[in-house]
Parts: structure tokens; C-alpha cells; sequence
């Protein structure tokens, strides 16, 4: 460090700041633009990202001046006009100038309504069995007990399961694990996966459709921060790659799988890091045989719903525009402990905005929660209350810049984690920019 103690005290701490200052705007820049591009290119519209251009460039343009010309307060009229001007049409975009989205649904054709349940059916009334058929959709069925296809709980379940086929009601079979489709289980997940596929096929389950796997972090192991377990995580994509082309082939059953959409903007930059952070890879090689995705509006106040939802199904269409994902609304029944619920009437406006975007199936979770919160006509005036044609068919999104900023911190932080594999590169080039700025070199 010769080189460093032949320069002045001044220079030293000018080199030093400089240095520290664009390794870590530099890395923010990155993030920042790649997740710029990555919203405008799953389809938000122009009102909302152009919005992020000019706060992007007072996050990295204050800190640089800073940097390089010293506080901001003593620039001149030409720097403090510019900032002036960026700040001024921020705060004047920061409301997307009041747009509305306005959807028109087609009315031709209803949008199938299917919902997930834990329960057996054996003492499900028959009127409930058969709105369930009349809302045109599947049952995503969720097995209980400790071991789900075997014994008295396995007979309950195909008895359940037979019951179902009277009303011609296809099933999707929930594959259990202890923690979710994750690293820490996944060989647990796949084995169950295939105790499944042979109890449908003993038990001679013809209208079983598939199965579905719920694909979500671990609750019991924390995230991946630095890739220490890329070894698990690529194993678990191979042992899902090999099970599901193997119960495919063996028992003519396919797999999809049940989760957020976070982990699907990893494709954007060709990555997996959101995914290998929360340890539960979702996209393994050959792909998953449809996908049904958790929006869920629940978590989010009133006002950011229904721009919520309008820009996580856009992206996903955009992502899958021949898949036709499938969408788990708002919660209404009971989830896990402490999440937040929806009424009806919120429940509907998801449904028939999910409706309107296009949607090729919509998913309530859960059946048997919702039948005792709203009563057992639930699913008739809900069916009733999305496909029916009303005077004002038109479905109006307004805009809420809180909830894209939800959306573009997702893929914010997917970008700021593609760091991992960059830092040292870009820590020795900023060092060379700041020594060549300093006049050292």
C-alpha cells in the first residue's frame, strides 16, 4: 500500500469515499435499472414505471454529486435545476396522474371456480356438492392424518374422493410434507408424491386429475442468504425433475405446483436466486404441468387490492402467455395462524377483476373456512356473484402507487441479489474509477 501513504491525508479520504461510493451506488444503479427493466417488461403500465426514472436517478444522482462536487446546497444553478426538475415530476407521478385501468370481461364464457378443502366429503351436503359442480371448476384436496393413504384415513379419503366422482368433480391431489415443497423435505415430498399416485391407482380414482404440490419457504430453516446450500438446492431440482417425468410416465398423472409469484421473475435476468433464497425451487427442468398462483390480496389495505392483483396476473400472463396460470385469490377461510381474511364482497371484486384480466381458473382457498364464516350457500351466491352479467359489467383498477412499489421490490431485491456473484469485479473496478479520479494513477 505504498501507492496510498505517497498521497496527501486529503486524498486518501477522497480516494476512500469515492471508492465506497459508487461500489455501492454502482451495485444500486444495477438494481435499480435491471428492476426498471424487469417491471415494464411483465407489462406495468407507462403511467407507473416511468415514474421510477426520475427517482431513480435522485438515488443515484444526489449520493454521486455528493461524492465528487461536495453538498448538494452549494451547487450550481445548472445541478440544482436538474435535481429541481426530477424531484418536481416525482412528486407529480407519484399518483400515476389518477389513471383508472378500465377491464371489459368477456361475458361468453364464465371463468371455472374451483376451491381447495381439507375436508373428506363424507358428510358434505349435497347441495354444496353440487354448486361446487355448477362453479366449473376442480377440488384441490388436501389429505390429513399422519400417514393420509393408508388405513382408516386412506379409506376416508378415496371414500371422499368416490363421493366427489357422483357429482363428476375432478380432484387435484395435494401432496403433504412436513415443510412445504422445499430443500429441507424435498425427498419426503417426492416419496409422498409417489405414495399418491399409487393410492389413486389402487384405489382406482379415475377422477383424480393430478397431483399439486405446495411450493413455499420453509418455515423451519432459515433462507440461503449467501448460497451456502447450492449443492441441496440442486439436488432437490433434480429429484423434482425425476419425479415428475416418473409418476408421468408410471401413472399418467401430472404434477403442478401452488406458489408466489416472486419466484417466477427469476427467469427474467436467467437466475434462480429468489428461489435458492427461500429454498423452495419452483421451476425445475421440464417445467411443472400447470401452475396456480398465490396472489392474495388479503395482506394488502382495501385501496391496493385491485391494483395489486391487475399487476401480479399482467406479469404472470406476460410470463406464461400459453401456460393460462390459474390464480389463488384472497384468503377468506381459515390459512395459517394470523393471516389476514377478506369478506365476500372484497373476495368477489378479486374474482371478477382475475375475471375480466383473462384468468383461466380462479382458486379459493378454503372451502371448508369460508362455509362457516358465510354459511353453506357460499359457493352458489359466490359463483353467482362473478359470472353473472351485471348492468355494469366493466371492472375499473385504480391506480396504487403502494402497491407497485410492492411489485418493484420484488424484483428489486432479485436484482440486488445477482451481487453475489459480481461484487468482487465491481469492488476493483470502482477502486480504479476512484483512483483515476483522485489524479493517483
Amino acid at each position: 500500500m505504498l501507492w496510498l501513504r505517497a498521497i496527501s491525508r486529503r486524498a486518501r479520504a477522497l480516494f476512500l469515499i469515492r471508492w465506497i461510493t459508487l461500489t455501492l451506488i454502482g451495485w444500486l444503479a444495477y438494481s435499480l435499472f435491471r428492476a426498471l427493466w424487469a417491471v415494464i417488461a411483465l407489462g406495468a403500465p407507462v403511467y407507473d414505471w416511468q415514474w421510477y426514472v426520475p427517482v431513480i436517478l435522485l438515488l443515484i444522482g444526489l449520493p454521486l454529486y455528493g461524492a465528487w462536487r461536495g453538498p448538494v446546497r452549494h451547487a450550481g444553478r445548472g445541478p440544482l435545476l436538474m435535481f429541481a426538475m426530477l424531484f418536481a415530476f416525482a412528486l407529480a407521478g407519484c399518483n400515476g396522474f389518477g389513471q383508472v385501468a378500465t377491464l371489459e370481461p368477456d361475458l361468453s364464457t364464465p371463468v371455472p371456480i374451483s376451491f381447495w378443502t381439507f375436508s373428506t366429503f363424507q358428510q358434505m351436503p349435497e347441495a354444496i356438492l353440487h354448486n361446487l359442480k355448477t362453479a366449473g371448476g376442480y377440488v384441490y384436496l388436501t389429505p390429513g392424518g399422519e400417514t393420509p393413504f393408508e388405513g382408516e384415513s386412506g379409506k376416508a379419503l378415496a371414500d371422499g374422493i368416490r363421493r366427489l366422482a357422483e357429482y363428476n368433480l375432478e380432484v387435484y391431489l395435494m401432496v403433504p410434507a412436513a415443510d412445504f415443497l422445499s430443500v429441507p423435505v424435498h425427498e419426503e415430498w417426492a416419496a409422498n408424491a409417489r405414495k399418491a399416485a399409487e393410492f389413486v391407482q389402487q384405489e382406482k380414482l379415475a377422477n383424480v386429475r393430478g397431483l399439486i404440490g405446495d411450493a413455499e419457504a420453509p418455515l423451519r430453516s432459515p433462507p440461503d442468504f449467501w448460497g451456502a446450500d447450492e449443492p441441496g438446492f440442486n439436488h432437490t431440482i433434480e429429484t423434482l425433475r425425476l419425479t415428475i417425468d416418473g409418476i408421468q410416465r408410471d401413472y399418467a398423472l401430472p404434477i403442478g405446483v401452488t406458489a408466489t409469484w416472486q419466484q417466477y421473475v427469476d427467469r427474467l435476468d436467467g437466475d434462480d436466486d429468489l428461489a435458492r433464497l427461500r429454498r423452495n425451487p419452483v421451476d425445475p427442468p421440464g417445467g411443472w404441468a400447470f401452475v396456480n398462483l398465490m396472489v392474495y390480496s388479503s395482506y394488502l389495505p382495501t385501496s391496493w387490492r385491485a391494483y395489486y392483483v391487475y399487476l401480479h396476473e399482467r406479469a404472470m400472463m406476460r410470463l406464461y402467455p400459453m401456460g393460462g396460470g390459474s390464480y389463488l385469490i384472497g384468503l377468506i377461510g381459515e390459512g395459517m395462524p394470523g393471516e389476514p381474511l377478506i369478506d365476500f364482497d372484497t373476495l368477489v371484486c378479486d374474482a371478477r377483476l382475475s375475471r375480466a384480466l383473462g384468468a383461466r381458473e380462479i382458486v379459493v382457498f378454503q372451502l371448508d373456512g369460508a362455509l362457516r364464516a358465510e354459511g353453506e350457500d357460499f359457493v352458489r351466491r359466490f359463483s353467482e356473484a362473478v359470472n353473472s352479467s351485471l348492468p355494469d359489467e366493466n371492472v375499473s383498477v385504480p391506480f396504487s402507487r403502494p402497491a407497485s412499489l410492492v411489485f418493484y421490490t420484488v424484483v428489486l431485491a432479485d436484482a440486488m441479489l445477482d451481487v453475489r456473484q459480481q461484487w468482487i469485479g465491481w469492488v476493483v473496478l470502482s477502486g480504479l474509477l476512484a483512483l483515476r479520479s483522485v489524479r493517483v494513477i
